[in-house]
């Protein structure tokens, strides 16, 4: 997510020389075309992380994280950043909903924090060899790569055209309204979903019509019901 952030330095960049450019026919707009081509396709697509689980069997966790933050936090102190980047964009949902939220927000920060305490517990050895058995891989749609899964848990084709993925904000946002749910803080559930009830209800429909985080599996060990559509020899 750090080089989602520092994409967008380079594109206020951009967008202020276009503002306060004087437009002549002779000058040359390729470098400033193509930082503006770059920037857009770093901010498209979405994101696999995949975990070898032996040479026979590879399972991909897809998120809406677009393609210039798909990565793997190769160190603690990249994990503790990515946790804290977590903790600090859901929080702010919790924030905005009101008091109602106070008691999901301790919790929520406690939990981040226990995460980052076993991280930063864990021995080197053990860190190291769980982020050799990860890679990260841009994938251009997690709802089109997961199909298979999405059919295997009872959608049909036309539930499945109609999904698509949620962005990153949304990934947020419900990743707040499932915290308070399993909480079981029906206050803080109904002021998250009012602070824009449009994605809310495609977020949290049955089945939701933009997904955020889903799943599919590669290797020959994998049956055919959960295989990802692109991903199949990546690693």
């Amino acid at each position: 997510m750090k080089k989602t952030t520092s994409i967008l330095l380079p594109l206020l960049f951009v967008a202020t020389v276009f503002a306060n450019c004087t437009p002549k026919e002779e000058k040359d707009n390729t470098p400033v075309l193509a930082l503006l081509l770059y920037a857009n396709d770093q901010l498209s697509g979405n994101c696999a992380i995949v975990t070898r689980n032996s040479t026979t069997s590879y399972s991909a966790s897809l998120n809406s994280v677009p393609k210039g933050g798909c990565k793997i936090n190769s160190t603690k102190a990249e994990v503790e950043a990515s946790y804290n980047t977590q903790k600090t964009n859901v929080v702010a949902f919790f924030t905005k909903a009101g008091s109602s939220c106070d008691a999901v927000t301790t919790a929520f920060n406690n939990s981040v924090n226990t995460l980052i305490t076993n991280t930063n517990n864990t021995d080197d050895a053990t860190f190291a060899a769980s982020v050799e058995k990860q890679r990260a891989f841009s994938i251009g749609n997690l709802v089109t790569e997961s199909t298979n899964t999405l059919k295997a848990a009872g959608r049909t084709d036309a539930q499945i055209a109609a999904t698509s993925p949620a962005s990153l904000d949304e990934m947020f946002f419900v990743t707040a309204i499932s915290t308070a749910g399993n909480a079981g803080v029906a206050a803080c559930v109904t002021a998250l979903k009012a602070l824009n009830q449009a994605a809310a209800d495609a977020l949290t429909s049955t089945p939701p019509t933009k997904v955020a985080l889903s799943s599919c599996t590669y290797g020959s060990a994998q049956p055919a019901t959960s295989k990802c559509a692109t991903l199949n020899s990546e690693f």
